[in-house]
């Protein structure tokens, strides 16, 4: 915070609530609008009986095991857990929205939330598709909303131990991370260079 405003939070608390607010509605609408993005992309050539099956197999289950938590849907494969493309995409979004940010000035705690929140716009994204509904405000879904908490539960602790490990945490953000665009300097020097004679 400026020191400027410190001590003053009362003088500009509102405004400062509002903005917040605003980026997180945007930030919940970027992953929101990845994963309808992600979903289409993915049922893009699929006729309706096989958008049909694919979107009914990828949602039957529990929260606790969606066969597209898992790369090709393989929930064989557990040491991939979150790290199938479409929520590795959806996830970079975070990441994506995340980038310009300085190190120093972000949490140091895992992003678990931008994780859930991907989970629920999946979900939702697939939903939507199944019943040929327009997309609407994620940030105001109730659905979303109310599965929350059961999504959260999938990265609390069982029996004091994570359920996600450190390793496998590592492992699911350089899979989202793999998708971000690099970032590129929006710094401009209005200074010429010169050359010197013999450096041409």
């Amino acid at each position: 915070m400026p020191n400027e405003m410190k001590g003053q939070y009362s003088q500009f608390g509102r405004a400062i609530s509002e903005m917040a607010t605003e980026s997180l509605k945007r930030w919940r609408k970027s992953i929101g609008e990845a994963a309808i993005t992600i979903v289409d992309q993915i049922l893009d050539g699929k006729n309706e009986e096989e958008r049909k099956s694919f979107i009914e197999g990828q949602i039957k289950s529990t929260y606790q095991n969606r066969s597209y938590y898992y790369p090709e849907n393989n929930v064989e494969r557990s040491e991939e857990v979150f790290q199938s493309r479409i929520v590795s995409e959806t996830f970079a979004t975070h990441f994506e929205v995340i980038k310009n940010i300085p190190d120093y000035s972000r949490s140091e705690a895992l992003p678990k939330a931008a994780l859930v929140l991907s989970i629920l716009a999946i979900d939702r994204a697939f939903v939507l598709s199944q019943n040929g509904i327009s997309p609407g405000d994620f940030s105001s879904d109730q659905i979303a909303k109310d599965s929350s908490p059961m999504i959260h539960r999938l990265f609390e602790k069982k029996d004091g131990k994570d359920r996600v490990s450190a390793q496998l945490w590592s492992r699911i953000i350089a899979a989202a991370k793999a998708h971000v665009k690099p970032q590129t300097s929006n710094i401009t020097s209005s200074t010429p260079i010169v050359r010197r004679g013999g450096d041409a």
